[in-house]
């Protein structure tokens, strides 16, 4: 009988980190006027890659500044451990995001973590500010910018071998993971979408709880 391979896709925003680190970056660096577009946000009316540029163009900052305000964000409790637990299973873990690269590549080298693979929005520090390119293309999703749920899609349409996939997020960019996801973990906004669409979850505070439940459920070996 051949082994269920085990894959992890996992946000970053408030779920690797602590905060928000794209909200709070370009509420910094726009003094505010990004919270004008959350709302039209939220409630579907203005789609990620739309929110984004707009974020984008209201921020004004040197590279020197950006990575000066980025050192103030931490990784959540647990999930160096969890990348290390995934590595003794031999699963497979991806960060996607439907925010930008650089700033999640510069936390996860700052902690070591430069090898994960990184499926996100591409940001750029250019002249005096920030340039936001959508690298990944949505076949079907008018909402996301980087469809999470899309690039589950992908990742299955890839693999030989039946793969059970984990998602664990935080927000209303994670909501079209769910519909791909065989396990999902929720907290804060997507918690209230899968109370509100009858979606089957596990609610996790860090990633002591999501390894602890995953070596319960036979997904993770432990140690």
């Amino acid at each position: 009988m051949t082994e269920l391979h085990t894959a992890v896709f996992c946000d970053f925003d408030g779920t690797i980190s602590r905060r928000d680190v794209g909200y709070n970056l370009f509420r910094h660096f726009s003094k505010g006027k990004n919270d004008e577009l959350i709302p039209n946000w939220k409630a579907g009316r203005l789609s990620t890659r739309d929110c984004l540029l707009q974020e984008a163009a209201m921020a004004r900052a040197t590279e020197e500044e950006v990575y000066r305000f980025l050192e103030q964000f931490e990784l959540n409790p647990g999930f160096v451990e969890f990348v290390r637990l995934c590595q003794a299973s031999s699963v497979d873990l991806f960060v996607v995001s439907d925010g930008l690269d650089f700033y999640i590549r510069h936390l996860l080298e700052h902690n070591n973590l430069e090898h994960l693979p990184v499926i996100a929005n591409r940001g750029k520090l250019e002249n005096g500010g920030i340039t936001v390119e959508f690298t990944h293309h949505n076949r079907t999703c008018r909402r996301c910018g980087n469809c999470k749920g899309e690039r589950i899609q992908e990742y299955r349409n890839g693999k030989s071998q039946k793969t059970r996939v984990v998602f664990v997020g935080d927000g209303y960019s994670d909501t079209c993971a769910t519909a791909e996801a065989d396990l999902i973990f929720a907290k804060k906004d997507l918690e209230q979408y899968c109370l509100i669409n009858d979606i089957v979850f596990y609610k996790y505070d860090d990633f002591f709880d999501v390894a602890r439940k995953m070596m319960e459920l036979g997904y993770l070996r432990n140690g």
